[in-house]
């Protein structure tokens, strides 16, 4: 598979934020990078706590980072360490802020070796049936994420008068 250099970029941005984790209890490190439709990397690692509740995920991490900078759309994701994959809430955050288009990148990594297998596939096939907070009456069908585009096609045109007041 041929990288482009932005997904190169967002690859070695995880991979070097990998180098970061902060993981004394299970020793597995993970990075994470999201790319934005502006062209903005951001990344993240994984955290760990002595109380494991309350440990982060890289992917959560770098969305999370993104987000407080006012970068709500996401255009890629890529998840690296041995056998990445998400773990469930990293799935669920991530579809919040994904369109069915949005990549995901899983690396897995071995930094000894250098060695790394590439696999990309989407956050809307990682997580088949998610929670739909459109459906559920939480959101209106208008957020910016993979379910204002899904509630999008099934929505009417809508006619604005201008220049009438009741």
């Amino acid at each position: 598979m041929k990288l482009s250099r932005e997904i190169l970029r967002l690859i070695e941005t995880a991979i070097s934020a990998q180098s970061n984790a902060y993981c004394p209890y299970s020793s597995y490190s993970v990075g994470a990078a999201v790319l934005t439709e502006s062209g903005q990397i951001f990344p993240g690692c994984n955290i760990e706590n002595a109380s494991y509740g309350l440990s982060i995920c890289a992917e959560r991490v770098a969305l999370f980072n993104a987000i407080t900078r006012n970068q709500t759309s996401i255009k890629a994701i890529c998840v690296v360490g041995s056998s990445a994959k998400p773990c469930g809430a990293c799935r669920q955050v991530m579809l919040e802020f994904s369109t069915k288009e949005t990549e995901l990148y899983l690396v897995d990594f071995n930094p000894k070796t250098n060695r790394r297998k590439v696999v990309r596939t989407s956050v809307f096939k990682m997580l088949p049936a998610p929670f739909d907070p459109v459906a559920s009456g939480l959101l209106p069908a208008h957020p910016k994420n993979l379910l204002r585009a899904r509630a999008s096609l099934s929505r009417r045109p809508r006619h604005h008068r201008r220049g009438r007041r009741r």
